[in-house]
């Protein structure tokens, strides 16, 4: 994200979100899939591959804070979205808090 002002979206309970399992939502028209570690973090990216041959990201394995691609088996970073080595690229990544119980997704319209 960038330094531009971003308002937080709730997007579900934590209840709602499996562990190492993505869930679709959207926010203002962009899909994004959201994941909960073992160790309770959350985070959200763009659910779109970065790979070659494109798809969505949300059906991916995660393990540990990296999201293992599921059409290429690309290695994604959770925290930052970048395509670990020897791959390269990058996904939008998007902040998470949780809130009350509340997991919330920081979002700039621009």
């Amino acid at each position: 994200m960038d330094t531009k002002e971003v308002a937080y979206v709730g997007v579900g309970r934590v209840g709602d979100f499996e562990e190492r399992i993505g869930r679709v939502v959207r926010i203002g028209g962009v899909e994004l899939a959201v994941f909960r570690t073992t160790e309770g973090e959350f985070f959200a990216l763009e659910n779109r591959s970065p790979g070659p041959r494109g798809g969505t990201l949300a059906d991916g394995i995660v393990s540990g804070v990296v999201l293992f691609d599921p059409i290429c088996d690309w290695r994604i970073g959770l925290r930052d979205g970048a395509v670990l080595a020897p791959d390269t690229g990058q996904v939008r990544a998007y902040p998470v808090r949780v809130r009350d119980g509340e997991v919330q997704i920081g979002y700039s319209a621009s």
